[in-house]
């Protein structure tokens, strides 16, 4: 069984040979691992038997202003407008948004007169053709950070959050206008990725670790009619939607299923996204992403203790299929090379 019809397969709610794998790591981790293996990244993935590669167009739009402030700080720029200021640590670095385009402006017309959104004609779509014909065998993945997740780039989140319940007229255009580029932009993918295109997978973290950043009524109002939009694009090409968002967002997910969502990820060790319940309530309506605990297991527990856990969460979420392996989140620094490799040792084991 090739990786894209294993993929295809969980994401059908059906059970293949074995349990497909994705992998994600932050720049530091993925480095270190090709040092430590002398691999490539092709390799890397070959190594731990990756199903799922992801890909995306190249911008080519207007130039954007990168450069290093009078602090010696890198300031890189976004084409949707907000630049982020790098921090570096002894373990990693991040970027922090330090530029907001949309903060102040709290009308439409405001929005109108000073910003201008993404096109998709700012983009290069053959970079994407070619992915696919490099890798017909595996589950090819296309997506980028939603319009909750972008829109607290654009303006602080606070803001934005006044402007849900004072104005939902703006804060609702704001939405509807990302969501239209990111319609457009999504179609030309698929159209470049010419049915090879497995899964669009948008990312907006709608819940912290203990609830909803808002409630599900204003997930509803705001994002219902969106995430409809979004599905049924990717539907139209053949494709499967994967929504992924971080936290405690169990009272959504009943509307997930309602809008199409095939997927959902990531399963993190939260308020209502116990594996059992999970198992329990949605087998058979909704393939799970994720759920091997990034804050406590992998950083302080043994590989014997992993693999274990990991084995749980197959043999629940994925009993008659639906469930493809991954951690809770990306790895992170403080993950032993030892507790990555035992989570995907345990993905070999035929179902």
């Amino acid at each position: 069984m090739t990786s894209k019809e294993r993929v295809r397969l969980a994401l059908s709610k059906q059970k293949p040979d074995r349990v497909p794998a994705a992998f994600n790591a932050v720049g530091s981790v993925t480095k270190k691992l090709l040092k430590h293996y002398g691999l490539t990244n092709a390799q890397l993935m070959d190594k731990f038997e990756i199903d799922i590669y992801n890909t995306g167009a190249k911008y080519i739009g207007p130039e954007l202003k990168n450069y290093v402030d009078d602090k010696g700080r890198k300031i890189t720029s976004s084409y949707w407008g907000f630049e982020k200021t790098l921090h570096e640590t002894e373990i990693d670095s991040y970027g922090i948004t330090t530029r907001f385009p949309l903060k102040g402006l709290d009308t439409i017309e405001k929005i109108k007169e000073n910003y201008t959104f993404p096109k998709a004609e700012w983009f290069d779509y053959s970079t994407i053709t070619k992915f696919c014909e490099d890798n017909p065998d595996k589950a090819i993945s296309i997506g980028h950070p939603g319009p909750f997740q972008m829109v607290t780039n654009l303006m602080p989140m606070e803001d934005f959050f006044i402007l849900m319940y004072d104005d939902p007229e703006t804060a609702q255009y704001i939405l509807d206008k990302m969501v239209e580029f990111e319609l457009a932009h999504y179609e030309q993918c698929f159209i470049a990725g010419n049915g090879k295109i497995d899964i669009l997978r948008t990312c907006d973290d709608y819940g912290t670790q203990i609830s909803m950043l808002f409630s599900s009524e204003m997930w509803e109002e705001f994002f219902k009619e969106n995430t409809q939009k979004l599905v049924n694009l990717a539907h139209k090409y053949g494709a499967f939607f994967q929504q992924h968002s971080c936290g405690a967002i169990r009272p959504i997910i009943p509307n997930l299923i309602e809008c199409g969502v095939d997927a959902l990820d990531p399963v993190q060790k939260v308020c209502g996204l116990e594996i059992d319940s999970l198992a329990k309530e949605f087998d058979g309506k909704l393939t799970f992403h994720g759920g091997v605990d990034t804050q406590w297991l992998l950083p302080n527990g043994t590989p014997e203790e992993v693999a274990k856990e990991t084995t749980h969460i197959i043999n629940t979420l994925g009993k008659n299929g639906g469930y493809i392996l991954m951690a809770s989140q990306a790895f992170e620094p403080d993950v032993p090379i030892a507790n990555i490799e035992a989570v995907y040792s345990v993905s070999r084991v035929p179902q």
